[in-house]
């Protein structure tokens, strides 16, 4: 019910340099630890998609992490769809840092289902695993290792009364005009339609008509500066689909403008 105004500006930590190398480039860079992982995402095809724009999360597990797993994973090593769906268990949309993570949160993995997250302590669990080095940078992501391989259930429940979405995200806002007909406006001024007609996916604060009314006189000010709005606009962005049920109070998020905003739950108000 209000518009998101993002901070002027943002910190960055001068001691921190910037990523040089992709997720797959940094564990093809440490034979000793991912040579396994390495295989595996040649074996999966997904090479080239772990080394696209993302950003990505992967819960990267050592090559004692498969040794463990060495009968089971030997016994569908030659199944392509099994080895793919295994993999992406382990892989995330969106650059989710450990500062992100929360005890109890559960995040929706690209294969489908999610995993759980869990603190002992000084200790961060991924289901069974534990993270032994977090965030480790990478130019379209963040690595995060751990010591087990992630599987997935057998079976995904999907609730039988929630039909298939027909709409992207544009269209749902195109389709409510008594809602969120400045937001669509805004959209097309800022050359951001197409973006958010993409396959994201992509999760989105949507401000209502009467959230832009709110602040006229500031939005009347900056309309007509293409780069402001659309600055403004990307601060209701995330990268990656994150549902209600993903969110806990006091979690930072990264929106796609760069800056993050905090939930904050109070109740059952969000």
């Amino acid at each position: 019910d209000a518009v998101l105004l993002p901070p002027d500006d943002m910190e960055m930590s001068p001691t921190m340099a910037p990523p040089t190398m992709d997720i797959v480039e940094i564990a093809q860079s440490d034979p000793d630890t991912f040579s396994t992982l390495v295989t595996l995402l040649s074996t999966a095809g997904l090479v080239e998609t772990l080394q696209g724009d993302g950003p990505f999360t992967v819960f990267a597990p050592t090559d004692d992490a498969f040794t463990a797993i060495a009968e089971a994973l030997g016994a569908v090593s030659a199944d392509v769809d099994a080895v793919t769906n295994v993999l992406l268990y382990h892989v995330l949309s969106g650059k989710v840092l450990s500062t992100d993570l929360m005890d109890g949160m559960m995040a929706e993995t690209l294969q489908g289902a999610n995993v759980t997250i869990s603190f002992d302590g000084d200790v961060v669990m991924i289901n069974d695993a534990t993270v032994t080095m977090a965030d480790v940078m990478a130019t379209n992501g963040v690595i995060h290792v751990i010591d087990a391989v992630l599987l997935p259930p057998d079976d995904m429940e999907m609730s039988p009364t929630m039909a298939p979405p027909t709409m992207d995200i544009v269209e749902i806002a195109q389709s409510d005009p008594d809602t969120f007909s400045t937001l669509v406006t805004l959209l097309s001024t800022a050359g951001l339609v197409e973006t958010l007609q993409g396959d994201g996916p992509f999760t989105v604060f949507a401000p209502t008509d009467d959230a832009f009314t709110a602040i006229a006189e500031a939005l009347g000010a900056v309309s007509a500066d293409v780069d402001a709005v659309t600055n403004v606009l990307l601060y209701h962005v995330l990268s990656g689909k994150v549902l209600s049920t993903d969110l806990m109070d006091g979690m930072m998020v990264e929106t796609l403008q760069g800056a993050n905003v905090t939930i904050s739950i109070d109740g059952d108000v969000v």
